[in-house]
């Protein structure tokens, strides 16, 4: 490699971690303030955003434990287990022995979980998200955006501690 490639690449990657860092800080604002727009939409409304989000990984990962589900969500075990405590309280998701380890409780949805995420994904139709966008994109936009999501879904269900995952390939 020449001294020019070299003094290239190496100003490149500041250059690249300015870029990422500004596009990470409009991420977070966009999302702050459409999180508090959404907010009020009822079925999401019943719950805490900690709540929402211990349903969103049961139903995407399947049953966990507690340890593995507060290493996820970044959360402490205790704060784990009070907000599981109102998610059971509520029928939304259930204690389960782990077949190879019979100590070990895994955390599942139960039906009535599971059909509240559905729900959720039903009275969507009626959200104002869902009216903002039809209203607001087009189809080419929309389209953007279910490809924008994929990537959006990959960095919010990133395991925790995964700092060093950069990929140039679409498919990941």
């Amino acid at each position: 490699m020449s001294r020019a490639q070299v003094a290239e690449t190496t100003d490149r990657e500041p250059r690249r971690h300015r870029d990422v860092t500004a596009l990470a800080a409009a991420l977070q604002i966009v999302s702050g303030l459409i999180m508090r727009r959404t907010r009020n939409d009822t079925a999401i409304a019943e719950l805490s955003l900690t709540q929402v989000s211990i349903l969103a990984r049961l139903e995407r990962g399947g049953a966990m434990s507690h340890a593995a589900l507060a290493k996820i969500e970044r959360l402490r075990p205790q704060t784990i287990r009070n907000v599981v405590d109102g998610l059971r309280a509520r029928g939304l998701v259930v204690g389960e022995r782990d077949s190879v380890d019979g100590r070990r409780i895994r955390l599942a949805l139960t039906e009535a979980g599971r059909g509240w995420v559905r729900g959720v994904r039903t009275t969507a139709q009626d959200s104002f998200l869902t009216r903002t966008m039809a209203e607001q994109l087009s189809p080419k936009e929309l389209a953007t955006l279910a490809e924008a999501l994929k990537l959006l879904e990959r960095i919010a269900f990133a395991p925790a501690g995964s700092h060093s995952t950069h990929r140039d390939t679409p498919s990941g």
